[in-house]
C-alpha cells in the first residue's frame, strides 16, 4: 500500500480522476456515472475549492475523501467553511483501516489551514462514530444544515443525516455560541448539498 497522498482535485491528472470516478461510480451506482471516452464526471459539486485525499493498494484506487470548501455568511459574520466529501473505500478493500487513514489525513490538513473556520458536512447515522473516531467530528443535532432559501432546497433533516462540526479557528471558537442552536445556510444551488 502506498501512503495517503493529496492533491488539490483541479490539478489532478486525468487518471486520477477518472479512478476517482470509477470508485465513485462502484460505492454509489444510483448516482455517480462511470466516465467514458468523451468525458470524466467530477464527484464533487461545482463551484467549490477542493482538495483530494487518496490511497493506492496494489496499483488501484483503494480509499478516497475530498475536503470542499467555500466562503459562506451566518448572522452576519463572514465564515471559510470546509467539510469532507465522496468519502469511499472501495469495497475490497475495507476492514483495512483505509478509509480511517484517509479520513484522518484530510482532517489533519484541514486542521492546518490557516484560512478555514470551520468544518461541517453530513453523513448517515451509522458513520457519525466512524467519523468521530477518524478525525473528531462531532454530531451537533442542534445544528440544521440547509443547501439555501430556495423552495426544494436539501436540508438535513429532509435527508436520513446527521450535522458533523468542527470549529478551527480562533474567530470560529469566539462566535462558537453563533454555530450552535441555529440553522446554517451553505448557499449552494437547489440539488447540492454537504
Amino acid at each position: 500500500m502506498e501512503a495517503i497522498r493529496d492533491i488539490p482535485y483541479e490539478l489532478a491528472p486525468e487518471g486520477l480522476r477518472r479512478d476517482i470516478a470509477v470508485l465513485m461510480h462502484q460505492v454509489w451506482p444510483e448516482v455517480s456515472p462511470l466516465p467514458d471516452d468523451a468525458a470524466i464526471p467530477n464527484p464533487h459539486e461545482e463551484g467549490w475549492k477542493v482538495q483530494s485525499f487518496y490511497v493506492y493498494a496494489d496499483g488501484q484506487l483503494a480509499s478516497y475523501a475530498g475536503i470542499v470548501q467555500k466562503q459562506i455568511t451566518h448572522r452576519g459574520a463572514v465564515f471559510n467553511i470546509a467539510g469532507l466529501s465522496c468519502v469511499a473505500t472501495d469495497p475490497a478493500y475495507r476492514g483495512r483501516s483505509l478509509g480511517h487513514q484517509t479520513v484522518a489525513a484530510a482532517t489533519r490538513w484541514l486542521e492546518r489551514q490557516p484560512d478555514v473556520d470551520f468544518g461541517i458536512f453530513t453523513c448517515h447515522p451509522s458513520l457519525a462514530e466512524f467519523y468521530d473516531r477518524a478525525g473528531g467530528w462531532r454530531a451537533v443535532p442542534d445544528v440544521l444544515l440547509i443547501g439555501s432559501e430556495e423552495d426544494g432546497a436539501l436540508t438535513s433533516d429532509s435527508l436520513p443525516v446527521v450535522v458533523l462540526q468542527r470549529l478551527f479557528s480562533e474567530k470560529a471558537k469566539a462566535l462558537g455560541s453563533q454555530l450552535r442552536h441555529t440553522t446554517i445556510n451553505l448557499d449552494v444551488p437547489v440539488g447540492q448539498f454537504l
